[in-house]
């Protein structure tokens, strides 16, 4: 892979996985809209709503699954690392290589796969939740969300480059 394309193809991924993560932020207007007017329909209202509980775990779902890959862009995941922290920043390099290439990148590859054939299963035979009386279908969140899952793969696979990178002292990307 050639340093230039690697650079291109690390840029395209950061800016999805950045706006993905505007997508992911707007999830929490919309959830405070959805719950405010929960709240506001119930206790001044006495209407309780059929959907509002349904909308908020699909809106709260898409944003922690929208936000993954930028929380990973971010090196912000929760990691045990008082041995990690310890060593030279090439061997921590190396770690993440294998780690990334190893064992993130085949499994956020095939449940990214998987999570579409669910997506298409869904539609098919036109699944609905079944959790309330508005009962409504249910493939257009699981397509988002391997939507987002696949951004969160694409990122692993720009983690991947960086730490190979920074390894073999390669030309190395800005953070």
């Amino acid at each position: 892979m050639t340093s230039n394309f690697a650079s291109r193809l690390l840029a395209l991924i950061d800016g999805l996985t950045y706006r993905s993560a505007m997508v992911s932020a707007s999830m929490v207007v919309v959830l405070l809209l959805i719950m405010g007017y929960e709240v506001i329909a119930r206790s001044f209202f006495d209407l309780p709503t059929f959907w509002a509980y349904e909308l908020a775990y699909m809106v709260t779902g898409l944003h922690f699954i929208f936000g993954i890959a930028y929380v990973t862009r971010q090196n912000q995941h929760v990691r045990i690392d008082f041995i990690y922290a310890l060593l030279p920043p090439r061997a921590q390099a190396a770690i993440d290589c294998v780690v990334y290439i190893g064992f993130m990148m085949p499994v956020t590859c095939w449940i990214s796969w998987q999570l579409f054939n669910v997506a298409i299963e869904a539609f098919i035979v036109g699944e609905t939740t079944g959790e309330s009386a508005w009962n409504p279908i249910i493939w257009p969140l699981r397509f988002f969300v391997a939507i987002g899952f696949s951004f969160f793969a694409l990122q692993i696979l720009a983690e991947a480059i960086r730490s190979f990178r920074a390894t073999f002292n390669l030309r190395a990307e800005p953070r």
